[in-house]
Parts: C-alpha cells; structure tokens; sequence
C-alpha cells in the first residue's frame, strides 16, 4: 500500500484547509495511506469548523501554542512550525518511509528566517536529498511548463541563460518527463525570450547565440525539441498538442499561460529529486485562511498527480 506523506504549509495559511477538504473527497488511487505532518491543535481546530474530521495519522512534527499563529497573517511562531514540517517530511522521504510527498503551501519568508536553503521547497527539499538539479514543472490536464529559472528578477534573467545550463536542464526534465509522463519520450518547445524569436538579430541575440546552438545540441543527442519558438504562439500550440511540454525562460512566461487555463488546477511537480514530490500551485492565501472558502481542487490534484507518478516508476519506494 502506497504512503503519501503532506505537509499542512503555513498554519496561519489556507494550507490545513485545503489538505483536510482534499482529503474529504474520498478515498485515493491506490488505497494510499495518507501520514500528515503539522499540529496537531491547528488542525483538530481548522477541521472542527469545517465540520470534518481531522487526519486519522498525523506526524507531529511542531507544536504551536495556541494564538501562535491565527489565520491571516504570517507570524515567526508560524514560520517555525512550516519549517519543522517541511524537515520532518523531508526525512522520512529521503528514507524511502514514504512513496510521494505533497508539501502544503509555504511562505519563503519562513526558510529565510531559519537558515534553511531555498528560496522555495524545491530548493529546501534538492539539498536534503542531494540532487543536483532540480527541475520545476507547472502542469495541468491541458498544458505542461517547464522553468529555466525559477524566481529571479526579470532584469536578472538574460545573464543567467547559458547554453550549457540549458541543456542540462532540458536533459534533466526530459529523462524525467519520459520516466513519468511520456515513455517515448517528450516532444518539447523552448521559448524565445526576446519578440519574435529575434528578427535579424533584433530587438536581442540570446536566440541566435544561446538558445539556437542549446536546441542543435539537445537535437544531437537525441531529444525531440524544437525552437527557440516565439512565446506567444509557444504555449497554444502546448496546449493544443504539439508539444509535450514547453519550456518556459523565466517564472511568469510560463506561469501567465498556465494559470490562465489551470488557475484552479494546477500542480507544482518537482524533477530531478530522485523521490515523487508535488504541491498545489498556489501560496499561503492569507485572505481565504480561515473563512472556509479556500479551493481544494489544486491540493487534491497534487495528491493525485503524485501518487499517478509514484506507481508508474518501479523503482519508488514501498
């Protein structure tokens, strides 16, 4: 029987409230067991005004006093606790003790604050499991994203495009998209960065210098990707079926797409860890914490999607 390990993210957040209403749908695919890590307080209080059951198996990885961390705001209480979550999930997945993990919505706030790596989980959960280079997907039923960069500033984005970091990236998400996804391999589409793809070397050169020769080389050694192709025809025709995964340059021209067609849907799939983990596509939502009105469907879809990835691969753990 598969275990999926969950982590309830930010107690202050809508991230209790979205495991326990994901949960409520019903039983999972594979009969999974469900082993949550949070408080227990907060989500024995967050469950009794939902009217539902708290977790039947709950790791207690912090413990927060109550009015430590009310709905609404970020506190350091609450910080602390994501934290200790995060790192207990963490451990009992790098030990094989868990076949996927979904980790709950998380303030980057709160990895600063500790020392821990990131800025985000994906960042937190590659060094603890020693991988080398994480990959992050966005996906959806209809369109999949992969990220060159993840959370730089735009005017950062240019100079931290390499030919070599490309294709290693590319490879990276390739191999696990095949492994997961496609078993004849992924048909993917690069993203230009600048209008047009360039047109005679303007308005930039990064496709004629870095992309371009990055496409040559993973063409080579036997991958299907073409580009760079223009952004703004790249991510219809994803969703259309040409390709089977766009791989976006930086964190909103891929994301702008994607959560205009899943905004609800979504789910963060992280590759390259050596271990299944996924997480909703969607922050803390301190304004929804609390009110009973946070949407599930992201939370359930990533439960979902980790458990598929999970029986799929032979070699996950028990």
């Amino acid at each position: 029987m598969p275990t999926l390990g969950v982590t309830m993210g930010d107690p202050a957040g809508v991230g209790p409230e979205v495991l326990l209403l994901a949960l409520a749908r019903g039983a999972l695919p594979g009969g999974a067991r469900v082993r949550v890590f949070g408080d227990r307080g907060v989500l024995a209080e967050r469950a009794a005004r939902l009217g539902l059951e708290p977790p039947a198996e709950l790791v207690e990885a912090c413990r927060l006093a109550p009015g430590e961390a009310p709905p609404g705001a970020y506190t350091p209480a609450g910080g602390r606790a994501q934290v200790q979550c995060l790192e207990a999930a963490a451990a009992e997945l790098g030990a094989g003790r868990l076949t996927a993990l979904v980790t709950g919505p998380l303030h980057k706030r709160a990895l600063v604050e500790a020392g821990a790596p990131g800025p985000g989980q994906t960042e937190f959960l590659a060094a603890r499991l020693g991988a080398r280079l994480p990959v992050m997907m966005l996906c959806g039923p209809r369109l999949r994203v992969v990220l060159a960069t993840t959370h730089l500033p735009l005017r950062e984005v240019p100079g931290a495009l390499t030919r070599a970091g490309l294709v290693e990236l590319v490879r990276v998400g390739a191999a696990e998209l095949r492994r997961y996804f496609c078993p004849d391999g992924p048909r993917l589409g690069l993203a230009a960065l600048n209008p047009h793809a360039e047109e005679g070397g303007l308005p930039g050169r990064e496709e004629r210098e870095i992309l371009a020769p990055a496409v040559a080389e993973l063409c080579a050694l036997g991958l299907q990707v073409e580009g760079p192709v223009p952004a703004d025809s790249l991510f219809a025709q994803a969703a259309e079926g040409r390709y089977d995964a766009a791989v976006a340059l930086y964190h909103d021209q891929g994301l702008g797409p994607l959560k205009a067609l899943h905004f609800h849907d979504a789910v963060n799939v992280s590759l390259g860890l050596g271990r299944v983990r996924t997480s909703p596509d969607h922050g803390p939502a301190y304004a929804l914490a609390g009110t009973g009105r946070a949407d599930p469907t992201s939370m359930r879809a990533a439960m979902e999607l980790a458990l598929a990835m999970a029986l799929r691969d032979r070699g996950a753990p028990p």
